[in-house]
């Protein structure tokens, strides 16, 4: 079962994280300054590479469309690569993987959509596309969400720090419900991040009972807020994500107050002083980051700042011309080539493909430990101790 992408702006169920906690962004982010870029694309391009797939192996039929062959898919895609193929092929056998696992446990075939529009009834601008649903008669009736995510910073279907499950995947699952509830009884909900690039795939689980009651206590109550006459700004972790994050003075006013906190050097703060200024700084650093990017593309636009200007940064040389650069070092007797190095294994896995990867040259592959940072509690990483200078040791 399939259908057009078509996306809410305001109400987008992807920037639910933040219309949830500051009603003052909806009317930043109404789509008007928005702006497309490769990395959404690319995710786009995958989703649909991904449900042509699941759609072809299981035979799905779309009546609003002709459905068209996988080659016929990829030539409209015009950032298909390698990397592209191996996110969608795995997100598909994934998907199936998931359905035949409900099917194999269900009394009867459960109900599948991919890439399902949505319609969502608290405002006439909701709507959003759901990746993969299915509804199967296990446990009295189980809903499955499963959501692909192509970037690499890691998703999770439950906030600890919070204690709310993901709300975009909440909002996808509350109206896929509630689109099919008079067919198919529902009992249990579970929400699936499915995210390859890093490795990330997690789920969790719940009673509808609990999905309905975020309906009533937190999305509702939530887009009233959005409907007053002057919404209000909430500040948070969020606030990066909105279109308005360089020009709400909500969030200027915020950061502006840490900054005159900081009263002493570094060197003399106590320990009480900075673990006070240690949450805020993540933030400090990104919005000063959002405001030199937001006064960049206003110059580039032709805008002038007083006392600034834009110039070139510093440029590096290229060789234009390699065939006629090796004529010229050959006739010197100068080897023009550069020594030869190993491919990284990014490259060698699209060569080989990753099974065989494995195979062959797995026994010579060391994982390197990353930088040490520092991060909350709530972070799900395991947490490593500091045994001797140099060291370290994963609790």
């Amino acid at each position: 079962m399939l259908a057009p992408k078509t996306h809410s702006r305001k109400y987008s169920p992807s920037k639910s994280s933040i219309w949830l906690n500051c009603p003052l962004s909806t009317l930043l982010n109404d789509g008007s300054s928005q702006e497309t870029n490769p990395q959404a694309e690319f995710g786009t391009q995958c989703h649909e590479l991904g449900a042509a797939l699941i759609s072809q192996s299981l035979n799905l039929i779309d009546y609003d469309s002709e459905v068209k062959p996988i080659q016929d898919v990829i030539k409209e895609l015009d950032m298909y690569s390698e990397e592209m193929q191996e996110i969608a092929d795995g997100y598909a056998d994934f998907v199936i993987q998931a359905i035949e696992f409900e099917r194999k446990r269900s009394d009867d075939e459960p109900l599948i959509v991919i890439e399902q529009h949505l319609d969502m009834d608290f405002d006439e601008d909701a709507g959003g596309t759901l990746d993969c649903g299915m509804i199967s008669s296990v446990d009295g009736g189980t809903l499955t969400v499963i959501d692909l995510k192509t970037g690499r910073g890691p998703v999770y279907t439950f906030d600890s720090e919070t204690g709310q499950f993901n709300s975009q995947l909440g909002i996808y699952a509350l109206y896929f419900y509630k689109a099919f509830k008079d067919i198919y009884p529902v009992k249990k909900v579970r929400i699936i991040i499915y995210q390859p690039v890093i490795n990330n795939t997690n789920e969790y689980e719940m009673p509808i009972e609990k999905l309905l009651e975020f309906e009533a206590n937190v999305l509702l109550p939530a887009v009233e807020r959005t409907k007053v006459d002057t919404p209000e700004a909430k500040v948070g972790k969020y606030c990066r994500y909105c279109a308005g994050k360089a020009i709400c003075a909500k969030r200027a006013e915020a950061n502006i107050e840490v900054i005159k906190e900081i009263k002493k050097p570094a060197v003399t703060l106590t320990d009480a002083e900075i673990e006070l200024f240690l949450p805020n700084l993540d933030e400090l650093i990104q919005f000063a980051e959002d405001i030199k990017e937001f006064a960049l593309k206003k110059a580039m636009n032709g805008h002038k700042w007083s006392n600034y200007k834009l110039v070139q940064s510093k440029g590096s040389r290229k060789i234009s011309d390699e065939d006629s650069v090796v004529k010229v070092c050959e006739a010197s007797g100068i080897d023009p080539y550069a020594p030869r190095k190993v491919a990284g294994i990014t490259e060698l896995t699209k060569r080989i493909g990753k099974d065989k990867l494995n195979e062959l040259i797995g026994p010579y592959i060391t994982m390197q430990s990353g930088s040490i940072v520092l991060v909350p509690k709530t972070d799900p990483r395991e947490e490593v101790t500091i045994i001797e200078e140099g060291d370290i040791n994963k609790c």
